[in-house]
């Protein structure tokens, strides 16, 4: 990570401490995406873990972490998002590399191992031929326009982070005030409604108003029914959500609703900040992403490859262990080179960009804004 001396330039003088729980909260968010799709190929269900939960997580994070990052960034707007689109870009097309060389060498084995479990999803992936100029335009440019993503099924919510983002720093170049600000998230939220955007503007509305939220959840009692009742709402199957003889609505209303309470809470609690910051919690924060991104190409080649060469009465705990090892091994060894490398890479290019442009910062600093 770049030096203080590095960034002082770009950002504000403003002193804001890193977060450490929010790490925490996306690392246990990513590896509920991992065994929800672990669950799916090994049993054929997923209903331990929500994925989709867990994604409208990493969503209102996002807006919320980046309305801080927008509001202490000196960069000018475009330099904003050539620096959010190389940091998203990067890992994504090193971990694409690799589920194309997976599909070339013919290592996938998917399909045959779908046969034996029973499982759908296991199946629905790489039942095509290798291109790797579709690759390449699918991960730089077509999973942005389109969300459809064919060599890792993941990147399909890179539409949303983009897009989410782009509004996020668009709304901090043109809103001086928190009330103008908090007016545009709301005219984007009605916008977006019945989209993951949605879940930008409210993770930056958290953002906006944390200090107004804290004092609004006075008391452990309060804020662990806000986080209980999240923890529900995002984790249950519709079936459960059904039977509490909540409304028929389509269960992302309640996954939104469930990750806006969720990460509410925890903004606010210390117990939870306590044990999300902890050593796990940054180290399951810093392989995050790549852990995300790496995740399913390995279980559908060497998951599926132990399914079809272990004997059946051991396959499945004997292909869930060393795909447990593995995804894990490789995302620690993996996480300087798809993570912390392209994060430099992609604040030179933001700096690089307003010095072409002879940009300089659309918003004043404010000096209004205190650490959360």
């Amino acid at each position: 990570m770049a030096t203080a001396s590095n960034d002082e330039t770009y950002l504000r003088p403003v002193k804001m401490a890193r977060e450490a729980h929010l790490d925490g909260v996306r690392g246990v968010a990513s590896c509920v995406v991992f065994f929800g799709h672990l669950s799916l190929a090994l049993v054929g269900n997923g209903w331990i873990f929500n994925g989709n939960g867990a994604v409208c997580i990493f969503f209102v994070l996002s807006g919320y972490v980046l309305s801080e990052l927008a509001q202490r960034s000196g960069l000018s707007f475009p330099a904003q998002v050539v620096r959010r689109y190389m940091r998203l870009v990067i890992p994504m097309l090193v971990t694409s590399l690799f589920a194309w060389a997976l599909l070339a060498l013919h290592l996938y084995k998917n399909q045959e191992a779908a046969a034996l479990t029973g499982s759908w999803w296991l199946a629905s992936w790489y039942k095509f031929d290798s291109s790797f100029k579709a690759m390449v335009v699918e991960t730089v440019y077509g999973v942005f326009v389109n969300g459809h993503s064919d060599y890792n099924c993941n990147l399909w919510t890179m539409r949303p982070e983009l897009i989410g983002s782009l509004f996020v720093f668009l709304v901090n170049a043109a809103g001086r005030t928190p009330r103008i600000r908090a007016m545009c998230y709301i005219l984007l939220s009605v916008g977006y409604w019945g989209d993951y955007v949605l879940l930008f503007p409210v993770g930056a509305l958290l953002h906006e108003y944390r200090n107004d939220l804290g004092q609004a959840q006075n008391g452990t009692a309060w804020k662990a029914a806000v986080f209980l009742t999240g923890l529900l709402l995002v984790s249950a199957p519709q079936i459960w959500l059904h039977r509490l003889g909540l409304p028929a609505i389509d269960g992302l209303y309640w996954h939104m609703l469930g990750a806006t309470m969720l990460v509410a809470a925890i903004l606010n609690w210390p117990l939870l900040q306590a044990v999300l910051g902890g050593a796990v919690g940054r180290l399951l924060g810093r392989i995050s992403f790549v852990l995300y991104l790496i995740h399913v190409p390995i279980i559908c080649s060497l998951t599926s490859w132990l399914v079809l060469n272990v004997p059946p009465n051991l396959a499945t705990p004997a292909a869930a262990s060393a795909t447990i090892v593995v995804v894990f091994a490789v995302s620690i060894a993996m996480y300087r080179w798809i993570d912390l490398l392209p994060t430099r890479w992609s604040r030179s290019a933001g700096r690089a960009v307003d010095g072409w442009l002879g940009s300089r910062p659309l918003v004043k600093p404010d000096k209004t804004v205190q650490s959360p």
